[in-house]
């Protein structure tokens, strides 16, 4: 979130996050050699990350709730996943590094006599931006091709007797 435009003022700031992780960190090292105190103040740290973690979340969310048509976009760029929105969408989809240069893999569950749609962008800001990338009857994909260092969206959905599902939550992933 450091230095985007849509955050300008974090709340809690993320030095605090920053000093809560650090102090989850010693505690945490404190605990493996310590006894019943040590491990009971690394939890109360880990309470105190987890607070200031979800109010850094509702921030988020109050920021995008601020303009709906970019909403996922927003939340997208500080780095947080997306919630789920309801509805139908599409369960089991996942996105993986196959472990080689540019290149991901995308899976989504099984559906009966259908196909799957696999679509990927760069900046999901605008709804134009999205490219179909596989249309077929295979669940698992592998997508090569990717520039190393590029944070990519994918979405999915599958086509059967009664057309097009809705899309799947957007999944992130940066290319090696």
């Amino acid at each position: 979130m450091t230095g985007n435009a849509n955050f300008t003022t974090p709340s809690p700031s993320l030095a605090t996050i920053t000093t809560n992780v650090n102090a989850l960190e010693a505690a945490s090292i404190a605990a493996k050699g310590g006894g019943k105190d040590e491990t009971a103040i690394m939890h109360a740290k880990e309470v105190v990350l987890d607070l200031s973690l979800k109010l850094l979340g509702y921030y988020v969310e109050g920021i995008a709730s601020a303009s709906p048509a970019n909403a996922e976009a927003i939340i997208l760029s500080a780095g947080m996943d997306l919630r789920g929105k309801g509805g139908n969408f599409a369960h089991g989809f996942e996105v993986s590094a196959t472990g080689n240069v540019g290149e991901v893999r995308l899976q989504r569950e099984g559906v009966s006599h259908g196909t799957y749609e696999y679509q990927m962008s760069i900046d999901i800001s605008n709804d134009a931006n999205w490219q179909r990338i596989y249309s077929g009857t295979h669940a698992r994909i592998v997508k090569s091709g990717l520039v190393s260092g590029t944070r990519y969206y994918f979405r999915a959905a599958s086509i059967d007797k009664n057309g097009l599902s809705p899309w799947s939550s957007v999944k992130t992933m940066i290319a090696l």
